[in-house]
Order: C-alpha cells, then structure tokens, then sequence
C-alpha cells in the first residue's frame, strides 16, 4: 500500500451545493483533506484561486495531520504524516456516526495524490462507505476513468475566470468539463460549482453553462466567501439573477442552483 500527506480528517456537515443531483448538502460526512494543489503549485501558469479557504493544504509534504478526536467536538489531535490508507480508514471508522452519509474527499486537490487517493478509496469502498469527491484538476483522465466507479457523488469546481487559477482560463474549464463527463458517464452522481465575485463577468459564465449545458450537467452557483486582508468581494444580487438566467437558457431549472459556504456562515468546520 502507498503512503501519503493529509492536512485534516473530521465530521462535520457538507457545507456546499444546492438542491441538484450529485449535491451532498447538509448531509453528516467524514472529511480528509487531502495536501497538494496541482494549480496552486503553478500547472496552470498562476498561484492557485486569489479566494481559497483552504491554503494551508497548498504544502506537499506537512510534517503532521489533525485528526478530530470524537465526530463533533471540534478537538483534534496531531497524527504524524506521511500516513497509509490503512490508518486512514482506521480514523474514519473511529469518527462514523449513525447518521454519517458519505466521505469527503478534498483538498487541496485529492487526484494530486493519485496512487494513494486510489488505495483509500478503494479500502472506503471495500468497508461499505459512500463517497464524495470535490475536485477541481487534473490531467491524467486514464487515471480518473479508472477510479471513477468507486466515486459516487462529485462536486467538480470550474473555476470563474477571476479565480485567477489559469492564465489560459478556457483550457482549465475544457478540462474541467471533460471531468465531469467522465466521472457523469461511469454513474457517479456529478456536478459542478462556480465560485462567482463581484468581478465576475455574465460572458465569462456563459462560457461555463454552455459548456455545462452541452452534457447536461448541473451546475451550483456560489456566492464567494471573502478572505480577510483580500480585496475580493461577494457578487451582488442582481449578478447572481442573471447568472441563474443565463443558466436557464443550457439547463433545465432542477439543474440550477445557488449556495453559500454553510459551514462559514454558521461557524462549523
């Protein structure tokens, strides 16, 4: 079995989504945070999203893991990375709850690890687990078609064009998109997430849902979560009217939604 560094594992509730086929929102999962991030790290030509929540998980190799203690006390535990996904599975059983839906698997990006990503999830499937992947690159589409029948439900986040996550924005969606196609065409439950600001531009989308639209995949547009010290700022009302409007003229409306980072508003992890 392989090795490999996670930032966290905990219990909370999926913070993201909306009421669209694929979304887990609200629903009691485990999470592994998994490190890495292939755009951060530059892929792409830039540092990664200017807004990401999760920067910490940006380090490769962090000398240790945080590991929730019991499923909601929010009490962690320091564990000592790199770790097998044996003992992964191991904290993830010790965290399960009667009401537990699924395991989250994010990042970072969690397909940035791919050897050890497919042994957890391969063990997680083995032990009866449902899971959930939040992803948002990768370029190995051999190696995501073949575990793509151990995910059951996907959130794929195409990034809007002021994620600055590209200097060639519309490869990264492209890529994006064949994603989602691949992981929609093995059964998995799929769709994908926009993070939109008050920069973002009603072209920009459309791009997006068009492509979107072409495999009838849904899309959940999401309000940005500002990051302290960043001059990012959430879009406006009216935005996030037209943008769902535009959405409608690819996708029928149950395909279309609009969400907040949950968790962030309510103060959970």
């Amino acid at each position: 079995m392989s090795q490999g560094y996670v930032q966290e594992i905990f219990s909370s509730f999926q913070g993201e989504g909306a009421a669209v086929e694929g979304s887990c929102y609200g629903l009691r999962q485990i999470f592994i945070r998994f490190s890495g991030c292939p755009l951060a790290l530059g892929v792409h030509g830039t540092k990664g999203c200017i807004w990401c929540d999760s920067p910490k998980s940006w380090s490769t190799t962090p000398s240790k893991c945080l590991v929730e203690t019991q499923a909601g006390t929010q009490s962690f535990e320091e564990i000592s990375n790199p770790l097998t996904p044996e003992e992964i599975l191991d904290f993830v059983k010790k965290l399960s709850t009667k009401d537990l839906h699924s395991v989250s698997l994010t990042g970072g990006e969690p397909l940035y690890q791919e050897s050890f990503f497919e042994d957890i999830t391969s063990l997680l499937k083995e032990a009866g687990y449902k899971t959930y992947l939040e992803t948002a690159y990768t370029d190995n589409f051999v190696f995501l078609e073949k575990l793509s029948e151990k995910i059951d439900f996907a959130c794929v986040d195409i990034k809007d064009k002021t994620a600055n996550a590209a200097l060639e924005w519309e490869n990264l969606v492209n890529q994006e998109v064949e994603m989602s196609r691949i992981l929609k065409n093995a059964g998995t439950k799929v769709f994908a997430k926009t993070v939109i600001t008050k920069a973002s531009k009603k072209e920009n989308f459309e791009i997006i849902a068009k492509k979107c639209g072409s495999i009838d995949l849904p899309i959940v547009i999401q309000f940005v979560t500002p990051i302290v010290n960043s001059k990012v700022e959430q879009p406006t009302w009216e935005q996030v009217n037209d943008f769902s409007q535009i959405a409608g003229k690819f996708l029928s409306p149950e395909k279309i939604g609009i969400s907040i980072q949950m968790h962030k508003a309510v103060e959970i992890l």
